[in-house]
């Protein structure tokens, strides 16, 4: 996705107030439909290439939007999280934009405000998912919110995260439910039914899964009424970009 910045913006240096200021990063399409446009769903290392693309024809922030698996345990299907910082790797933590943060706690009334980290793939195991949690001190987990974190940094741009609770971390996921994403952030359907039909026993668990993929969908949907057009940026009319700082917080895992 590209986005330009028009002739007489460039020519007045009038503020940005359009909905291209703000780019919404998901990793399905579900949550795609539901951000609206602009979003930006993730593809892998191409994923840095087209949001340094936006930023540099002119967005203005960055948003890691859509859905988590569950560190925390005391978190259920539905409840929303909004980053306090990004933990992206080992000694490689973000602090997402706190005026931003700010209002988006105050316009999702009841949304937690906590560390989340960023991962490459899925946690398979509740022992994995409650070791990570010890140790970092994340509460839930997704897999765009540390490229999201990284090239904000990188591009002194502010960032967000919001994102609703889908598996909780004392609810194992089934084999099928782990296959990869397909083109466009649509589920591979023949696969997971393929892998249904060699372990029939893993219905019981997709069924809870499709529960909580209804309860999670219905808040995400809430949440972006609440948000608006602009994920309730708070610097959607100044001149210039607002740089977040470029050093990073002092790790969560350096604090555990």
């Amino acid at each position: 996705m590209t986005l330009h910045v028009t002739a007489n913006d460039a020519q007045t240096g009038a503020p940005r107030c359009d909905v291209k200021a703000v780019i919404a990063v998901v990793g399905l399409a579900i949550e795609a439909r539901i951000a609206g446009a602009p979003a930006m769903i993730a593809e892998g290392d191409r994923t840095a290439f087209y949001l340094r693309d936006a930023i540099r024809h002119g967005a203005r922030g960055i948003i890691s939007f859509g859905v988590c698996g569950g560190l925390d345990p005391k978190l259920r299907p539905g409840n929303i999280v909004i980053a306090s910082s990004v933990f992206a790797a080992k000694d490689e933590a973000y602090p997402a934009d706190l005026p931003w943060a700010e209002e988006l706690l105050r316009m999702i009334p009841g949304a937690s405000y906590s560390a989340i980290a960023g991962v490459a793939s899925p946690m398979t195991s509740l022992e994995e998912r409650r070791d990570f949690h010890g140790i970092t001190g994340a509460v839930a987990a997704d897999m765009e919110s540390q490229i999201v974190a990284r090239i904000a940094s990188e591009l002194r741009i502010p960032f967000a995260v919001c994102r609703v609770v889908l598996n909780p971390a004392h609810r194992k996921l089934p084999r099928a439910a782990l296959i990869d994403i397909g083109p466009a952030g649509k589920p591979e359907l023949r696969k997971i039914g393929r892998s249904l039909v060699q372990d029939p026993g893993q219905l019981p668990g997709l069924s809870r899964l499709a529960v909580d993929s209804v309860m999670a969908v219905m808040a995400l949907r809430s949440a972006k009424r609440r948000l608006g057009a602009h994920f309730g940026f708070p610097h959607l009319c100044s001149r210039d970009r607002v740089p977040i700082p470029t050093r990073v917080l002092e790790t969560i895992a350096t604090r555990a």
